[in-house]
């Protein structure tokens, strides 16, 4: 009797099983598909990481963007959306097409997903952000930058930008308007405001060994061959010799090249003022416009922007321009002494030189004598510094031609006098684009050779 009552319940269990069998099937098997459960795809809690890092790429096609950790240089590379908090650093909301490359910023992000969460341009009281700085000068032997007579530190991470795309500092030339930032005035990060082009002089013969001035602080003797590395913009070229005064209305594009006629100069009369240079110590050497001068008596100028520059042992080199626009003035520079932990530096770093070259004489004495046997070395006569017994080769790019400060120098490979201080070197070949590179040599008794990437082709710019 038991076994009786117990079937029909089994019974009734099976059928209802296949009858939910059937209703499932009906929904959603009918079209072949499967429907499955569905799940909260935040399967991992938020995990919030902050960062101080500088803005190094920004893409807003693929709603990416690349942060660099200050001093440390490890890359991040994060995803965003608009749902992500950017502000300026005063709070207010801004949009992440208005960060700037070279930013300093406080981020935090979900590590989880490299997902950015906000991103705050740094309030930090540490942190300056110094913009229109011209005629910064980049010392890549000491790792310094010197911006307007003040000289910083740069960081082990240093970054540069130009046209939205990161870049070699040496591409970096005085010429440029820069946006720097500093961090405890530690040079983080750098963006070219305004670069620099090309001009090439044409028609010059009856001007040379005379003056050029053009653009922002390039001043030169008129050599042949000439190509002159200035800020993009519109300005006057004035140029003199002599008696002979003339101007001519130019305008220079970023990483062009513009040739200059200077057959049609509308010719000035020629007006000069005297000027006396006190300048402490008195045994600083002095030049102007790339010519050591003599500063026991007054000096006579030509009206119009010149550039000076000051070296002594012991002391900060100085290096400027001023404009000359009176009967008579005197000028006072008294230049700054290196504190004790560079002349620390530098006397152990001259007491390490003294013995390498004690130790080396004869090979320097022959390397000297075979340098001035040699017809490829060229002789820097208007490059602004010391000459040294030692030369500069540009091995690379082959063919290329050399300009050293806008000076003619040769073809690629080709040899020149090694010179102290900070310089540009120009490459440029028909057909490529022109390129300029910023180095700084010492009077270390030793060789050099540089070695530059391949120009780029104007064709596979078109292309």
């Amino acid at each position: 009797m038991n076994i009786q009552r117990k079937r029909p319940r089994y019974q009734y269990i099976v059928f209802l099983l296949l009858m939910l069998g059937i209703t499932f099937c009906t929904a959603g098997c009918g079209d072949g598909k499967v429907v499955l459960p569905s799940y909260d795809d935040e399967v991992e809690p938020a995990n919030n990481i902050s960062m101080f890092a500088v803005v190094s790429r920004l893409d807003e096609v693929n709603n990416e963007i690349t942060l660099k950790a200050v001093n440390y240089g490890t890359e991040l590379e994060l995803s965003y959306t608009g749902g992500a908090d950017i502000k300026d650093k005063y709070g207010d909301i801004m949009s992440i097409s208005q960060v700037e490359l070279g930013s300093m910023v406080d981020v935090v992000y979900d590590a989880n997903r490299n997902k950015l969460v906000s991103l705050y341009m740094s309030a930090n009281d540490k942190v300056q952000r110094l913009e229109e700085v011209s005629g910064a000068e980049i010392d890549y032997l000491e790792k310094t930058m010197r911006i307007d007579g003040r000289t910083y530190q740069m960081g082990k991470s240093v970054c540069a930008f130009s046209d939205n795309t990161e870049i070699d500092l040496d591409e970096i030339c005085s010429e440029d308007q820069l946006t720097v930032w500093l961090y405890n005035d530690l040079v983080c990060s750098l963006y070219v405001e305004l670069g620099h082009g090309y001009v090439r002089l044409s028609d010059y013969a009856s001007y040379i060994g005379g003056m050029v001035e053009i653009g922002y602080d390039v001043i030169v003797p008129v050599t042949e061959d000439m190509l002159l590395t200035v800020r993009e913009g519109k300005y006057t070229l004035r140029i003199s010799k002599d008696d002979d005064v003339g101007t001519k209305e130019v305008e220079v594009v970023k990483n062009q090249e513009l040739d200059l006629s200077l057959a049609d100069l509308a010719i000035e009369p020629k007006l000069t003022g005297s000027v006396l240079f006190s300048v402490t110590p008195a045994d600083a050497a002095v030049y102007i416009d790339g010519r050591k001068i003599n500063t026991e008596g007054a000096v006579e100028l030509t009206y119009g922007k010149h550039k000076i520059y000051i070296a002594a042992e012991g002391y900060q080199t100085y290096s400027a321009s001023f404009n000359v626009k009176y009967a008579y003035k005197i000028k006072e520079y008294v230049l700054q002494s290196e504190d004790a932990t560079t002349q620390n530096k530098t006397t152990a770093k001259t007491t390490t030189q003294t013995t390498e070259k004690s130790t080396s004489t004869a090979t320097t004495e022959t390397n000297t004598k075979e340098s001035s046997r040699d017809d490829n070395v060229k002789d820097v006569t208007n490059a602004a510094g010391t000459k040294t017994d030692n030369k500069v080769t540009v091995a690379a790019p082959s063919g290329a031609t050399i300009y050293f400060d806008g000076e003619y120098i040769g073809i690629a490979p080709m040899s020149f006098t090694k010179v102290t201080g900070s310089h540009i070197i120009t490459l440029s070949m028909l057909g490529y684009l022109s390129k300029s590179y910023t180095v700084t040599f010492t009077d270390d008794g030793k060789d050099e050779t540089l070695k530059y990437d391949d120009l780029i082709s104007i064709t596979s710019l078109i292309q």
